[in-house]
């Protein structure tokens, strides 16, 4: 297991690689397409603030313009800087990005599984609002109460009361078929926080949360997302810190665990949504097997501005 001393340096090692391999790729495409006009640089400052928005259905429903299509060589970049920042001995990383704007996408490791921690509450939330719209009904007061304390506070005891409410695992399964998911496995018994999921399942849910044409109706996509947008502001890392300055709206929702199941290692994992001029950003990163909670945080940070800056 590496800390923070060791594992920053090769972040930054990374980070250097993904700006000099871009800066190559940008001289060899610029010659190859003959053009007058340069290739813009994949960097970004990183935001004075993360910027929060409580979604409208045009927020949720309407993709940002796209801009011009992410060539492969550039993505194979990307995947190459990932690689050299996440092969190191000790914990496991997964991540997955899609860009529903430009089709754009990247992942490493993203079909591996992983312990979900409270990450699991969106997907449980999700069910809670298909299984009601199912039944032609809306949430009940004190169920509104617990989804807001569940995804804004990340409150343990409201996610356990919802978790029964949907009926635990056979009722997360149920509703997960019909959100398309195929790598998520319900913890057993009242364990939710022992859920299995990949990368890339996390995004196959997020794209569910994304898209008018999912299961899940324009007022219930807005719902959750507006609980997301809204987490404490101590749990507003992660996915947030790859935001470019022109975000208008960040969505989140963190996990994490000192897991009784793996010698009290950690399960630190960070789902979201960054809308952005020319970008709807769809990021899940994962990471379990680790040391310490905060060296894991700044590398979920940091591996998220490589793949997001080396898309955008």
């Amino acid at each position: 297991m590496v800390s923070r001393s060791t594992t920053i340096p090769k972040i930054a090692t990374a980070l250097v690689l993904c700006g000099v391999l871009i800066a190559t790729w940008a001289v060899v495409e610029h010659r190859r397409a003959d053009a007058a006009s340069s290739v813009r640089s994949v960097a970004s400052d990183p935001p004075s603030t993360t910027p929060t928005a409580s979604p409208t259905p045009s927020a949720v429903d309407s993709l940002p313009a796209a801009e011009a299509p992410v060539t492969a060589d550039r993505t194979a970049i990307v995947q190459q800087a990932l690689a050299a920042a996440l092969a190191r001995e000790g914990g496991k990383v997964g991540i997955e990005v899609l860009d529903r704007a430009t089709g754009a996408a990247v992942g490493y490791q993203s079909t591996l599984s992983f312990e979900t921690a409270s990450i699991v509450k969106v997907d449980i939330l999700a069910t809670l609002l298909y299984q009601n719209q199912q039944a032609g009904r809306k949430l009940s007061d004190d169920e509104r109460d617990l989804a807001e304390a569940m995804i804004t506070e990340s409150d343990n005891d409201a996610a356990s009361a919802l978790w029964e409410t949907i009926g635990g695992a056979s009722g997360l399964a149920t509703a997960n078929r019909t959100f398309g998911l195929i790598e998520t496995t319900p913890g057993d018994d009242d364990y939710w926080g022992a859920t299995t999921t990949t990368p890339a399942d996390q995004i196959r849910l997020l794209s569910m949360l994304s898209n008018d044409s999912g299961p899940l109706s324009p007022d219930n996509r807005s719902y959750e997302l507006n609980l997301m947008a809204n987490v404490e502001s101590d749990q507003r890392w992660g996915v947030p810190a790859a935001a470019g300055s022109a975000a208008t709206a960040v969505y989140v929702k963190n996990g994490w665990l000192s897991s009784d199941s793996d010698d009290g290692l950690w399960v630190v994992n960070s789902i979201g949504r960054i809308i952005e001029p020319g970008h709807d950003w769809l990021v899940a990163i994962l990471a379990n097997h680790e040391s310490d909670e905060d060296p894991t945080i700044a590398l979920i940070q940091d591996t998220a501005a490589i793949a997001v800056n080396g898309l955008r």
